[in-house]
């Protein structure tokens, strides 16, 4: 697992842990952090279908998490802005990345209890990614003294 150092309103990381798997790991993931799934877009279909192009994998899952939703709305009539909000899962030869605006980066002018939820967001959000590092570990869960025991 890579932390990249994209432009200062981006979170992101890449993993080489495969695209497929690592898009069915966020959706588990994402909902063991109280985000929701809305929906999906599979770009490079999407494309491929409307204008004839053939991309890279990219799928942009459109999440929100409900109880921040309903505080950003109460704190700011602009909070709706905020959710939901898109994470991008890309191939990028043989690493995905995936990779999310922090919140609210598109409200720079926003309230204080905004930012304050934007934070909290943003906090979810990393660990999310950062426990999809979890699953890059060899899959061979034996420790090389359990390996040298059952050997002899």
């Amino acid at each position: 697992m890579t932390i990249i150092a994209p432009p200062e309103n981006v979170i992101a990381v890449q993993t080489e842990v495969g695209f497929e798997r690592t898009l069915g790991l966020l959706r588990i993931e994402l909902p063991r952090h109280e985000f929701r799934i809305l929906g999906e877009v599979d770009f490079n279909r999407e494309l491929e279908s409307l204008i004839g192009l053939a991309t890279s994998r990219y799928v942009v899952l459109i999440v929100w998490h409900p109880f921040s939703a309903y505080q950003a709305l109460l704190s700011d009539p602009n909070g709706g802005l905020m959710v939901p909000f898109s994470l991008a899962v890309y191939q990028n030869g043989d690493v995905t990345t995936v990779s999310v605006l922090k919140q609210p980066s598109l409200i720079p002018e926003a309230s204080l209890g905004i930012r304050a939820l934007g934070q909290e967001l943003n906090r979810r959000m990393r660990r999310v990614m950062l426990e999809l590092g979890i699953y890059e570990r060899p899959q061979d869960h034996h420790s090389v003294e359990h390996r040298k025991a059952v050997r002899g």
